[in-house]
């Protein structure tokens, strides 16, 4: 029962990092042509971050009920100490940090981009990859935060869908697309090397449990790739038809990448509750 709540508590926590970072650091690097849906951009970075913040303690309360409850001043500085509470920080704080800025009436800038990268640091600095060494720790950096920006720019682009007229929109698309490009180059560099990391493919029984639901991970994010790419050279050049054909097309595609991508953190969590690469 604990573990099937550490990994609802982690699903949580992925996916109110993700969206809340993601929307920042995407809402900061489209823009001035964000400016369309900022009303919605606030509002699910306050949503986000109040979902991250309070998954962050309940993956604490779960972590300390699997260790058997204590409560006592030892063992709760025990935890704080290690980076589980690094990564705890790191998340109250951006979440604190990004919460506070939602409320504004400002968006885009240094201010929620940071608070943002705080946020997603938290998996650099706890996890598989951080029990390895300083490298990994980089790689999945890189991995998380471009992964994250690109599920803010489609949960900004789709309510901009809907709140500009096609050819303003198509224009949002082309500089999306231009910046997705160099972003998922990054974001797939950083996949292999912490595969390549994470998995042993030198001893003989190297397709354990961890690499199996790795692979399952690989394969959504796969298809999210490939979705992608139907998006770019099939769906987007329609925009110019203005025939409205295309553009629903398009938001059934953004509205799939969304469901795939919660089933990246959904195994994700899996993968961090119930195996491990030193298995």
């Amino acid at each position: 029962m604990l573990e099937v709540l550490a990994a609802a508590t982690k699903l949580s926590l992925y996916a109110g990092v993700f969206a809340g970072a993601g929307v920042a650091l995407a809402a900061t690097s489209l823009g001035e042509q964000s400016r369309f849906v900022r009303a919605r951009a606030r509002q699910i970075m306050r949503i986000a971050a109040s979902v991250a913040m309070l998954s962050s303690i309940a993956v604490l309360l779960v972590l300390i009920f699997r260790l058997g409850g204590d409560f006592s001043g030892p063992t709760l500085s025990a935890i704080v100490e290690t980076p589980t509470g690094l990564a705890a920080a790191l998340q109250l704080g951006g979440g604190a940090v990004l919460l506070a800025f939602a409320r504004s009436t400002l968006l885009g800038g240094a201010i929620p981009a940071a608070a943002g990268l705080a946020l997603l640091a938290s998996f650099a600095v706890n996890g598989h990859a951080a029990s390895f060494n300083l490298a990994a720790s980089a790689a999945a950096f890189i991995h998380v935060s471009a992964a994250a920006w690109w599920l803010g720019a489609i949960l900004l682009l789709l309510p901009a869908s809907k709140a500009i007229e096609v050819g303003a929109f198509a224009q949002l698309i082309r500089k999306f697309s231009q910046q997705a490009l160099a972003i998922v180059a990054l974001l797939l560099i950083a996949g292999v090397a912490l595969i390549l990391t994470l998995v042993n493919f030198n001893r003989p029984d190297w397709f354990t449990p961890y690499a199996q639901v790795l692979a399952l991970k690989v394969l959504i994010a796969s298809s999210v790739l490939a979705l992608a790419v139907f998006n770019k050279l099939w769906l987007t050049p329609g925009l110019a038809n203005e025939d409205g054909r295309s553009l629903a097309a398009l938001k059934r595609a953004m509205n799939a990448e969304v469901i795939l991508i919660g089933g990246v953190l959904a195994t994700t969590a899996i993968l961090t509750t119930y195996t491990s690469p030193h298995a």
